[in-house]
């Protein structure tokens, strides 16, 4: 499997994620009214979007280059941004688990996670799955976040490269590869808009 398949595999990924956070909040958010449940509930939530915010954060400018002289003029300053950022970003998500781990275990104690109403019994049930599988114990999310940035930062290499000998090539890996990823950062974007 090439690199860049690999990162629109794993940002997809990423995306699909966020859409059955932001689902399942939905669901808990039209059954439950309690402020005291909203306090603690904000607070477990509050370090995941965070991994989301910081993935867009990092790839969103390496994808601003919507023309061919904007890349030839914007992608070397961009390519350096993320070379000398992504490292950073590669513990956030490790980080924010960490976080979430602890949060989530006081959390599951509560009373409104003991419920036997169906819609809430499944919301909780299908939010302890991504907890427990893609943040805390299997970190399935940032093991994903780790292949996209790496990969990534094979692919910037490869492009900066290619700009060097020619610019017209390097403009057609950088839609072919990084390119791709508009839709679901958006994507992403427009779910955490939703929080």
């Amino acid at each position: 499997m090439g690199k860049e398949f690999k990162v629109i595999k794993e940002t997809a990924t990423v995306c699909a994620t966020i859409i059955e956070l932001a689902a399942i909040n939905k669901r808990i958010r039209t059954e439950i009214t309690t402020p005291d449940f909203y306090e603690e509930y904000d607070s477990l939530l509050k370090d995941i979007l965070s991994t989301y915010q910081a993935f867009v954060s990092i790839l969103k400018p390496l994808t601003a280059c919507t023309d061919a002289t904007e890349f030839a003029e914007q992608f070397p300053a961009l390519a350096e941004q993320y070379e000398t950022g992504y490292q950073q970003a590669l513990s956030v998500a490790r980080i924010n688990a960490e976080y979430t781990f602890e949060k989530y275990l006081q959390f599951r104690k509560r009373k409104e996670l003991k419920t036997q109403y169906p819609p809430l019994q499944a919301s909780f049930s299908r939010l302890h799955d991504l907890i427990d599988k893609w943040i805390d114990n299997d970190i399935w999310l940032a093991m994903s976040i780790d292949t996209v940035l790496k990969m990534l930062n094979l692919v910037v290499t490869e492009v900066k490269e290619n700009s060097v000998k020619d610019i017209d090539n390097a403009y057609g890996l950088y839609t072919a590869s990084i390119g791709t990823l508009v839709p679901m950062l958006n994507g992403i974007e427009e779910e955490l808009e939703k929080f």
